[in-house]
């Protein structure tokens, strides 16, 4: 197992160019022959994480406008570039509990607070390195897609004792979750708690539960986690799910309100949660959740045009429609990149039309236009049906309905 720095690979990610020559010295002292990578913005240090593996990243979470820590972390997860090989450390000069909180929902491998000396440092990253250098066979297994590989050298890594025990059993917990083998899944969590309870292994057991449609025993094992790990996120979003699927809207609605007040910025999260309070009709706290769904998904690209849709129906049944209109006016912007961004602000259009009535005809005209250029997609066809019924066009709306049914 080689925690050695001296052949590591090193990116460095922090807005200010002397912090950056600064951790670059020290990993320089502390025995790391190759010069680190550095990157000055999201963008930056995401077009080196596509492009080589890293063996360690330092990632500042303030990175001033735009894209912070967390989205790198999130979108470097998602995408495969950051595994679970890589140590990756949070460096911040903010300590605020609500910014620790959104650092370390993603799970980095340390959270380092300015000022950062060598020595710890070295602690940290030597620390990392510990945990997941045993862990690079299983993440090029992983990498080529053999789940099963990956499970068999877990199950090496325990019988020898090579690796952080703990590490190896959540991620074959995951790993067997994914892939559809609940038994087993539910096996290593069982023995988990045996062990020690912990957060993560109640709420797998939660999540097994609710594949198999135990919704009661699934909503048991998730406030289990809760009780264990208030912190830990996961339980909370999960048991809002079991909650909703059990048509229990009121209890999921107060459930992610108490997440969004530990953590709230996910997109996902936010997402939800404004889903919720629109069906329970809670316009105020609509407009809360999805203004924070735009804002936090703009710099990700995460915000979708209906995002831009469900904040503008919000206002306007707040009455705000000046609010209304500057929403959709933002939504090229906003969500640039979203395919269905024309049919979302036409969706937009015809909703400010039941407020402004002398908007009406043109709406309808430009709706006639577009479907003589297209089909409306299946994500925008209900809203525009309703649409249309709210408006009083209710043979139009039908036709709609029937023509292109599913």
């Amino acid at each position: 197992m080689d925690t050695t720095l001296e052949r590591k690979v090193v990116l460095i990610i922090d807005d200010f160019q002397n912090m950056r020559a600064q951790l670059s010295q020290m990993l320089e002292s502390l025995g790391v022959k190759r010069k680190p990578d550095v990157a000055g913005t999201a963008e930056e240090a995401l077009e080196l994480l596509r492009s080589r593996h890293y063996d360690i990243v330092l990632c500042d979470y303030n990175l001033g406008e735009g894209m912070h820590g967390r989205h790198i972390l999130d979108m470097a997860r998602r995408e495969g570039w950051v595994d679970v090989s890589t140590v990756f450390i949070m460096v911040t000069a903010e300590n605020s509990a609500e910014m620790v909180m959104g650092a370390l929902e993603s799970g980095p491998d340390a959270y380092l607070a300015k000022p950062i000396t060598k020595e710890l440092l070295n602690s940290r990253v030597l620390k990392g390195l510990k945990r997941r250098s045993p862990m690079i066979p299983v993440a090029q297994a992983l990498r080529q897609g053999d789940t099963r590989q990956a499970l068999m050298l877990l199950d090496t890594m325990l019988e020898t004792g090579r690796g952080e025990r703990t590490d190896i059993l959540r991620l074959k917990a995951e790993l067997a979750l994914d892939s559809g083998a609940l038994e087993l899944a539910e096996e290593v969590c069982e023995a988990v708690i045996r062990e020690h309870p912990v957060a993560w292994a109640f709420t797998a057991l939660g999540q097994i539960a609710t594949k198999r449609r135990e919704l009661p025993r699934a909503e048991g094992f998730l406030r289990q986690a809760i009780v264990v790990a208030p912190q830990y996120m996961p339980a909370h979003d999960h048991l809002a799910a079991v909650l909703e699927l059990q048509g229990r809207s009121r209890d999921a609605l107060e459930v992610l309100q108490g997440a969004v007040g530990r953590s709230w910025r996910s997109v996902l999260r936010q997402r939800r949660l404004g889903w919720i309070a629109m069906q329970m009709r809670e316009w105020a706290l609509a407009c809360s959740a999805w203004q924070q769904v735009v804002e936090l998904g703009r710099p990700t690209a995460e915000a979708r045009a209906e995002d831009c849709f469900n904040l503008a129906c919000s206002w306007l049944e707040m009455g705000e429609l000046a609010r209304a209109a500057g929403v959709l006016e933002e939504m090229d912007e906003v969500a640039a990149s979203d395919p269905l961004l024309r049919w979302w602000a036409m969706a937009g259009r015809l909703r400010m039309a039941v407020h402004v009535q002398d908007d009406k005809e043109p709406a309808l005209d430009a709706l006639d236009g577009l479907m003589l250029r297209s089909i409306p997609p299946a994500e925008v066809r209900q809203a525009l049906v309703d649409i249309l019924r709210r408006l009083g066009e209710v043979t139009r709306a039908e036709v709609m309905r029937q023509q292109f049914q599913d």
